[in-house]
């Protein structure tokens, strides 16, 4: 008698075929076996409470932006934000650049340029056409939409106060005197929502709490001002100011994203080669851009790159120390390059009434100077130390994108092949979490940082590309809005 139903190998293939168009069917609500992947957005129903809750124990959250990041302006108009295909004219370069002179310290030397405002878009003009590229408006309108409310913008129905604010500072100039700016800004910030406060909710002198999303060299801005507060560092280059932590009596929250905690190897090669935005755009010359005490204090460490030139008799590469200004003068690069003297020119104050040696020695006194500070400033920054409990660190850091992580250079000082790895195409992963590469031979292959995150994201994103990432979002969204601070576990008795 003949058995009926399929061969086993019939069978077999029948229960694959089901499995497959079941991972591939339309939804896999309830399923087990789905491996369905999506980068959408569902609120549940503590994030749709968390996104609408309007009150005091929502704390306000400050943006702070990168290098470049800041639209600049004097009394004649924009000097940065607005772009062409056009060469910077002598005028533009003039506005630019920061001045130079012999016996000024770095802080006496001020432009009449000053921020005009986060750069929520850049504005590019080529063949008679205007484009916009996206700036950090991106992040403002992705926190607007988690629901806060943008205190430059109209307060939308139904909102009592705004709780989002921007902070534009001048991203050429030291990033402690920024720091110190920050201070002020938080400062004010604060005494406009206390008033606010006892005004709709009767609460006098509250004790108003800030969380920083800080990107790029904002994150090195911010990390200072929270271990220093507005301190600036100290007149003797070889001491640091006092770490108290003191920057975390106002904040409770940091994240840091994209920054380059050990610096990036295109800061170097900026200023050597000059700047390109974007690909046909004009160059920002490296006499301008080595004006900018910024600039050098991102200037790449262990973790951040490596600058290298081959030892005689080939026995191997050897790594140039950039906080050295002999590297600098002898290879001659950027403020090392007399042939920059045309950029000189424009920056340097009575610039024609001095010879080109004597414009050269002030240019040479500007490099030490900027140097020697930024050698101070990240010195203070690799301290090791816990912050407050109550004050969260978090990192965000892209690894999904070549860049920069050697730099080769010739006999002649030109710069030569480079080679890559991991990053966000600006800063390596392993500069975002300071990750140290000296380690003994037999130390367990552990992060080794001076820097206690709370947490560590790794984002597949590029350097810009992280407030377009709902991976970023997912996680920034759930840290600010709901992960509770330990004191306020305490207060609201949320381990219960």
């Amino acid at each position: 008698m003949k058995r009926s139903g399929m061969k086993p190998i019939h069978a077999v293939f029948a229960l694959f075929l089901l499995l497959v168009l079941a991972g591939c069917a339309a939804s896999p609500v309830g399923s087990y076996q789905s491996t369905a992947v999506s980068n959408s957005i569902l609120n549940s129903e503590l994030a749709l409470a968390a996104r609408s809750y309007e009150g005091i124990d929502r704390n306000p959250v400050v943006i702070i932006h990168g290098f470049l990041g800041a639209r600049l302006a004097d009394p004649a108009g924009p000097v940065w934000g607005n772009f062409s295909t056009a060469t910077f004219s002598d005028a533009n370069l003039k506005a630019l650049g920061l001045p130079m002179e012999i016996g000024k310290p770095l802080a006496a030397l001020v432009s009449p340029s000053v921020p005009a405002g986060i750069l929520d878009d850049a504005e590019i003009r080529f063949a008679g056409f205007t484009f916009r590229q996206p700036g950090y408006g991106l992040a403002v309108d992705r926190l607007v939409k988690a629901g806060y409310v943008d205190g430059s913008r109209p307060l939308p129905r139904g909102r009592k106060h705004p709780n989002l604010f921007s902070f534009a500072y001048d991203w050429r100039r030291d990033l402690p005197e920024s720091a110190a700016k920050l201070h002020e800004f938080l400062l004010e910030k604060r005494r406009y929502l206390q008033e606010l406060y006892e005004a709709e909710y009767g609460v006098r002198d509250y004790d108003v709490q800030f969380d920083l999303v800080a990107h790029s060299m904002g994150g090195l801005l911010a990390r200072y001002y929270l271990m220093y507060g507005d301190q600036d560092l100290p007149h003797d280059p070889e001491k640091l100011p006092e770490l108290d932590w003191r920057g975390c009596l106002m904040v409770d929250k940091l994240l840091v994203v994209g920054t380059p905690n050990d610096g990036y190897l295109d800061t170097f090669r900026e200023l050597v080669e000059g700047l390109v935005l974007v690909p046909g755009a004009p160059r920002l010359p490296s006499g301008i851009l080595a004006t900018f005490p910024s600039y050098y204090q991102m200037l790449p460490g262990a973790s951040g790159g490596t600058v290298a030139f081959e030892l005689s008799g080939g026995a191997g590469l050897a790594a140039y120390d950039l906080f050295n200004p002999n590297a600098w003068l002898q290879n001659k690069w950027g403020l090392g390059d007399p042939a920059n003297d045309r950029y000189w020119k424009l920056v340097i104050p009575d610039a024609e009434s001095k010879t080109p040696e004597e414009r050269r020695l002030i240019a040479r006194d500007h490099l030490i100077k900027c140097l020697v500070r930024a050698w101070q400033f990240r010195r203070a920054l690799s301290v090791p130390s816990a912050p407050p409990e109550n004050c969260l660190l978090y990192l965000f850091a892209g690894d999904a994108v070549d860049t920069a992580a050697v730099i080769r250079v010739g006999a002649d000082g030109r710069l030569l092949e480079t080679e890559y790895s991991a990053g966000d195409g600006k800063v390596l992963v392993s500069s975002a979490r300071f990750d140290s590469k000296t380690r003994e031979i037999k130390m367990p292959p552990f992060s080794r940082s001076p820097i206690e995150w709370r947490a560590v994201y790794h984002i597949g994103a590029a350097h810009m590309g992280f407030f377009a990432s709902d991976a970023f979002w997912k996680n920034a969204r759930y840290n600010l809005l709901m992960q509770p601070t330990p004191e306020q576990r305490v207060r609201y008795k949320l381990n219960e």
